[in-house]
């Protein structure tokens, strides 16, 4: 039975079965079209077959190209990670042997401490290929012996200044298959002991030139009220003049782990000094603590400062004093370093000052870096403040007189100028005439001009400056007592310019002084009407256990600036005490015009000898009512070299050091080494 094929249908219309079409068979080909579509379908299976094996060789070469960069890139990242551990490692013996070196410890044993550090590191190589340690004798590239520009392999010194370079032959992975087998991986480091000047600067001498009248032997007494070079041993700190220090000793740091040369034995250190903040007042009382502006230098004329670091010439003094104060907590002033000082110092050994009432924020950076016991470096100037044109009159001290009689040689002062200054100094003397009972006012003191200054007029010299001798001072009845003169420096060039600086007498026996201080020598008013405030100390002396034994009056000089308003003291009577007895001082400017006023205060008292005589001491502070430009912009420090002091004391007022290392003009002097700091530096 014939089954009929299935195609589409449609019903019918009629009932009857449904009626299968067929599609209509084509029309036959020609022969010429039958033979060229055999031709392309036979073509096209060929083709479709060659194309099937070409593209399997281009994949399998385009996976080996694959495969080998994939390695190669594995390979370059083991090498990358190769490189970083080995310069890390490099890196850390550097400063490793370069902080050994400033520690004091010979080139030697500077190379075993780099050598430990290296071998902790070389243990923890990220490829599991321990590094072989570099050879005791350093490896260079061929002619190039000696140069450490050209160091491949080993640890080189020159003092301070360290190379390291290390290498590790890393073999290739999939390099292999490539013809590649290992590959030297090399890491260098160089790092130097760089000068670490803070921006402290601290007097070299007290009551210059000295010598003292009494103590000239060893060991010294450690007395700011005779004469004091802060950079020998404290044994011999006394001895000698500014100018002579033949019989001083230059201090070292001692050794903490040797009990015959222990580290706190003074006859190798100097004496204790306050470096920064109260008590580091310098010898002429000007508003300084200590705290100077390493980004102004320059002092030979009003228009020739240097400014440094962003640092302008209108940089308002809370700017500046926050810069000058982060190169404490930052690890040293950055630079431009200072060259070499000379004697005697010139333009570039001028650098400005911060006032007095800036110094706490100085000592507050301080103490958030350092602890007793920390070395630092400092810079040194020899102890007045200067000014553009200026000169400055330094103290004598006390000079002592008996109450009859001849003083041949009362003592010597010292006269300063700076490189603007070209006058002559011409001096006098003045009676305290506020004291009825002064010997001057009373004639006890004999002559008109009863001091004869040897020279007079005074040439000044820059730096220390020129030495005058005190002469011929006679007394004639006089009671004993301390009491209080003023010497007159007077200049006619560049232009008229006199300046007062009261000084002590002591005539005959007192047994019981009192030292009187205040905490800044000057204060910054914003804008008259503004209150000045000062803390005013009384301690006794000469000996801190021996009461004065009577109350001390004080008070404020006239005449008065014009326009001040109110003075007022906390307590106008103070008695001394062992540790110090304060009040404050405050002083209103009223409607003072803008400006510098010098302020006279006195302290006077009776004390308790066994016949009471009578004390009065003089002291100068200064009021500055709305400054316009920055603090130090015309007052300044000679730096007469740089030195390594050790903290002994620190808290919210004082920072307090000795020297360990004598006064050193160059700030890379490797016997500044401890107060250095090692700092990576580029291998060229």
């Amino acid at each position: 039975m014939r089954v009929a094929p299935r195609g589409p249908s449609r019903p019918s219309s009629h009932g009857r079965a449904p009626v299968r079409c067929r599609p209509a068979p084509a029309a036959p080909a020609s022969p010429a079209i039958a033979r060229l579509s055999r031709a392309i379908h036979g073509r096209r299976g060929r083709d479709r077959r060659r194309e099937g094996g070409q593209v399997l060789v281009i994949f399998a070469l385009a996976m080996t190209v694959l495969f080998a960069a994939a390695g190669l890139a594995f390979d370059i990242g083991r090498f990358y990670s190769e490189r970083r551990f080995l310069q890390n490692a490099a890196d850390a013996a550097a400063l490793a042997a370069s902080n050994a070196m400033i520690q004091g410890h010979s080139q030697a044993e500077a190379d075993t401490i780099a050598r430990a550090i290296l071998a902790a590191n070389f243990s923890k190589d990220p490829n599991g290929i321990t590094p072989a340690m570099p050879p005791a004798t350093p490896v260079y590239e061929s002619g190039h012996f000696g140069d450490g520009n050209y160091l491949i392999n080993g640890i080189k010194f020159d003092e301070c200044d360290v190379r390291v370079a290390v290498q590790n032959a890393i073999n290739y992975s999939f390099g292999r298959a490539v013809g590649l087998s290992s590959s030297t991986i090399r890491g260098q480091a160089r790092v130097k002991c760089m000068a670490n000047v803070l921006p402290i600067a601290v007097r070299r001498y007290v009551n210059s030139p000295g010598p003292a009248t009494t103590n000239t032997t060893v060991p010294c007494a450690d007395n700011e009220n005779q004469f004091l070079d802060f950079f020998s041993t404290q044994d011999t700190a006394c001895l000698g003049t500014d100018t002579n220090s033949a019989l001083r000793i230059e201090p070292s740091p001692g050794n903490a782990f040797d009990p015959v040369t222990p580290e706190s034995d003074p006859s190798h250190h100097g004496p204790e000094l306050a470096i920064l903040g109260q008590g580091a007042q310098p010898g002429n009382a000007a508003d300084f603590r200590g705290f100077i502006a390493l980004d102004i230098r320059n002092f030979a004329t009003t228009t020739s400062q240097l400014y440094y670091n962003k640092v302008t010439s209108g940089t308002n003094s809370n700017t500046l004093k926050a810069m000058e104060a982060n190169w404490i907590t930052t690890g040293g002033y950055p630079g431009p370093q200072f060259p070499a000082a000379i004697t005697p110092p010139d333009a570039n050994d001028q650098v400005g000052i911060m006032s007095g009432n800036s110094t706490g924020i100085a000592i507050a950076a301080a103490a958030s870096r350092f602890v007793a016991g920390d070395e630092v470096m400092v810079c040194v100037y020899p102890g007045d403040v200067m000014a553009i044109p200026d000169f400055t009159v330094g103290s004598p001290g006390t000079v002592n007189l008996p109450t009859t009689g001849t003083t041949a040689n009362a003592g010597s002062l010292k006269v300063s100028r700076n490189q603007a200054f070209s006058g002559l100094v011409t001096l006098s003397t003045l009676a305290d005439t506020l004291d009825a009972a002064n010997p001057m006012v009373l004639g006890t003191l004999v002559g008109a001009a009863p001091i004869t200054y040897d020279p007079n007029g005074v040439n000044p010299s820059l730096g220390g400056g020129t030495s005058v001798t005190l002469e011929d001072m006679t007394t004639a009845g006089a009671t004993p007592g301390i009491y209080a003169l003023w010497i007159r420096g007077q200049a006619g060039a560049p232009y008229l310019t006199t300046k007062y600086t009261p000084i002590s007498i002591q005539v005959g026996t007192v047994n019981r002084d009192f030292a009187f201080t205040a905490n800044t020598a000057s204060q910054d008013v914003a804008a008259a009407g503004n209150n000045a405030t000062f803390t005013l100390t009384l301690q006794n002396s000469p000996n801190k256990n021996t009461a004065f034994g009577g109350p001390v009056t004080l008070s404020v000089d006239s005449p008065l600036p014009a326009g001040v308003g109110a003075i007022t003291f906390g307590s106008a009577t103070v008695t001394p005490t062992k540790p110090g007895a304060s009040t404050t001082l405050t002083i209103n400017t009223g409607t003072m015009a803008t400006g510098t006023y010098i302020f006279t205060v006195r302290a006077t008292g009776m004390n308790g000898d066994s016949t009471s005589r009578k004390v009065t001491h003089l002291m100068q502070l200064t009021v500055r009512v709305a400054p316009s430009s920055s603090t130090g912009s015309d007052e300044y420090v000679d730096i007469v070299g740089f030195a390594v002091m050790r903290i002994t004391y620190m808290d919210a007022n004082t920072i307090s050091a000795y020297a360990i290392t004598p006064v050193i003009a160059d700030p890379n002097d490797s016997r500044l080494r401890r107060g250095q700091v090692a700092k990576l530096v580029p291998w060229t």
